[in-house]
């Protein structure tokens, strides 16, 4: 008995355009989700909140978190209280018009501990200045 032999007029091809765009997908999330991890904050703490909320237009802003035993961290690094002075210093001179000091402090936070850095703005030119804050249901 003779086996009966095909003739393939084609060859065997797989389409990977859908592999290439879910490979660039997944790709394009990971550079995001790694931006705003950098991005966010690494100290807990809890806000306060607020009756009446403003949003801020687009300003370079100057985020400094304080937690309640006094601890001062900008970028999620720990600095003193004379790095914010010089950092908000630095910022008034550059960027004179579009800066603001914002303040993520947890709401059992001190007020000894908030007014040196409310005292430095004024101090070099900062008007933009608010509190980080939950907005009150």
């Amino acid at each position: 008995m003779k086996i009966p032999v095909r003739d393939r007029s084609q060859a065997v091809t797989f389409n990977i355009t859908p592999l290439i765009d879910i490979v660039f997908l997944l790709v394009i999330f990971f550079l995001v989700a790694s931006h705003f991890s950098k991005a966010e904050p690494t100290e807990q703490v809890q806000l306060p909140t607020a009756t009446q909320v403003q949003q801020d237009a687009e300003v370079r802003k100057l985020v400094i978190t304080i937690l309640p035993d006094g601890s001062y961290f900008v970028g999620g690094n720990q600095v003193q209280l004379s790095d914010i002075e010089a950092m908000i210093a630095d910022g008034a001179t550059v960027h004179a018009k579009d800066y603001a000091v914002r303040i993520r402090s947890d709401k059992n936070t001190p007020h000894r501990f908030i007014q040196p850095i409310i005292l430095a703005c004024p101090k070099y030119g900062v008007t933009k200045f608010g509190f980080n804050v939950l907005e009150s249901e």
